[in-house]
């Protein structure tokens, strides 16, 4: 039987966990959060997707056992604030072989190099950027991959630019096997707005990001825009529109190549049984998100402080 530590049993946490439960190889479930709320939710969602009839073990803590045995895997679905230090804590305590992070990463260059150094004697370690793991992205990336260099745009209105931005930073890197070279935040909005979730904020306006081949892609995000696209202009004057709500992509209104976006329920079972059975997932490593998050958060950093007279030494996103 193999153990499983998931930390984090919110929202996204409570769906890797729907999705554990379809894992054809023995586990036992370690799910760790803090909040009564969020382990009944969990529970709950357990139940729905079948998890009690599944062959594993699974119990439910609000602090992390002091009597763990060896971690096959930790999933560590938090929000970024704290998850340097927990994970640097979870490493002291446990031996864990591999990890899965959510993003956004951390919320700093130093908090990055402390999830770096407490994940370096692990076999393996990613971070969720779910859309590799995404068949339909999987099958748009040879639509783009070594045809740069690429001008990309994302438009919509407001769909988190400051807490999503690193999923189409990677995207983009994946598709044309580009490395980011720079963020520009200059067309950012001077005032953030406070996010959904306490104490952590957003931003709208526009984004520039640089990579190495030459691709740009502007990420932007304005409260009354009308379209939610990815636009694609390739050298050769083709230019592609992905609509990812409803998972359709063409070129030049032709060529139209439906698919599907699959949950997070669903994407976790496979992952996690290549994890385990083969030591690899499709997944960005953690060192490949590491060099796009330093990239990313030095440059919000900057722009959080400027904009609010601020000297702080994190920037307040999830």
């Amino acid at each position: 039987m193999q153990n499983i530590l998931l930390i984090g049993a919110g929202q996204l946490g409570s769906r890797y966990l729907q999705g554990l439960s379809t894992v054809k190889l023995d586990l036992c479930i370690t799910v760790v959060d803090p909040s009564d709320l969020s382990l009944t939710n969990a529970t709950k969602r357990w139940f729905e997707a079948g998890g009690d009839k599944s062959q594993h073990k699974i119990r439910w803590c609000k602090v992390l056992p002091q009597n763990l045995a060896l971690i096959d895997l930790a999933i560590i679905s938090t929000s970024a604030r704290g998850r340097a230090d927990l994970v640097k804590y979870i490493s002291n305590t446990v031996s864990v072989s591999y990890w899965v992070f959510e993003k956004v990463l951390a919320q700093s260059k130093r908090e990055l190099n402390i999830i770096h150094a407490a994940t370096t004697d692990a076999l393996g370690t990613w971070v969720n950027m779910a859309r590799r793991v995404n068949d339909w992205h999987q099958q748009l990336k040879f639509k783009f991959y070594e045809q740069g260099p690429l001008t990309v745009k994302k438009t919509g209105g407001l769909w988190g630019l400051a807490c999503n931005a690193i999923h189409f930073i990677d995207l983009i890197s994946w598709w044309t096997g580009e490395s980011l070279l720079s963020v520009n935040t200059n067309r950012l909005d001077s005032t953030w707005l406070k996010s959904k979730r306490l104490g952590y904020f957003e931003v709208i306006g526009e984004l520039l990001v640089r990579f190495s081949g030459g691709t740009e892609l502007v990420l932007q995000s304005q409260p009354n825009a009308k379209e939610d696209n990815i636009n694609i202009e390739l050298p050769n004057k083709n230019i592609w529109v992905i609509d990812e709500l409803n998972c359709i992509a063409f070129k030049s209104k032709k060529d139209i190549f439906k698919g599907r976006f699959k949950l997070q329920s669903e994407l976790t079972g496979p992952m996690v049984t290549k994890i385990l059975t083969n030591g690899n997932c499709e997944l960005t490593t953690l060192k490949q998100s590491s060099e796009q998050h330093q990239i990313f958060l030095d440059a919000m950093l900057v722009h959080w402080n400027f904009s609010n007279k601020f000297n702080d030494r994190i920037v307040p996103i999830t």
